[in-house]
């Protein structure tokens, strides 16, 4: 005799990046399990394909949604909301009060926390003499390894991932017309102050983030702590 098919609760939330509305369930205890598998082996390729497998079964609208569409603070915060709705809205993290390193144990609800969007982001870049370059939001592919932009090469690599099209006057050159090398090179023939603009748009891109001030047991005083991005909050 076949077993009943449980009902999963659906619930809408909105995509940072685009505004669009979805729908989605809980993870399943088998899909928590996937996560921690992946999460316990430390395989950053594991890891992804797993977040990807479970966001994706998540999702029932629309129906052709795909994780590798989304910028990496969808992803981020469409993985809390659908981690909430499976483990509870409350969540323990553990701060630390930067003044003497005091370890402060701290309660966290799910619905405070949002995508932080910096008015001066933007997206299309002006280089020079009509010459723009537009960027994409760094994707799934970034999940583990974060965007790192410490270093001239760090940030030349991101940069060049991160490409959208780049646009002379009314000539749109597409990021599937270029090669990597072709963008590169391009890339480090810029000044200093033009290539500063295009990291910019990292400094500034939109942030899963929460601020919040707690106590220092020992002290006694107060003292505001930001958290950002997926890790900082399991």
């Amino acid at each position: 005799m076949a077993l009943p098919k449980l009902t999963r609760p659906e619930y809408t939330t909105t995509i940072p990046s685009s505004g669009k509305k979805i729908k989605y369930h809980p993870f399943t205890v088998r899909e928590e399990k996937i996560l921690m598998l992946a999460a316990e082996g430390q395989d950053p390729e594991e890891i992804v394909a797993a977040v990807t497998n479970v966001l994706e079964k998540c999702v029932s609208t629309p129906q052709d949604f795909k994780v590798s569409d989304l910028a990496l603070f969808d992803i981020e915060y469409l993985f809390l909301k659908a981690r909430a709705k499976s483990v509870g809205e409350v969540i323990e993290v553990i701060v630390t009060d930067p003044s003497d390193g005091t370890q402060v144990d701290q309660e966290i609800n799910i619905d405070r926390i949002g995508v932080k969007k910096n008015k001066d982001h933007k997206q299309i870049i002006d280089i020079s003499d009509g010459i723009k370059i537009k960027m994409r939001y760094p994707d799934i592919s970034f999940f583990t390894r974060g965007v790192d932009t410490t270093s001239i090469k760090n940030s030349i690599d991101v940069v060049s991932e991160c490409v959208s099209q780049i646009i002379n006057d009314e000539e749109v050159y597409n990021r599937e017309d270029m090669s990597n090398e072709e963008i590169t090179e391009w890339i480090q023939d810029l000044s200093q102050e033009q290539f500063s603009s295009i990291v910019k748009f990292f400094e500034t891109s939109p942030k899963l983030s929460h601020t919040f001030t707690t106590k220092n047991p020992n002290t006694k005083k107060d003292f505001t702590i930001t958290l950002e991005g997926l890790a900082d909050f399991f």
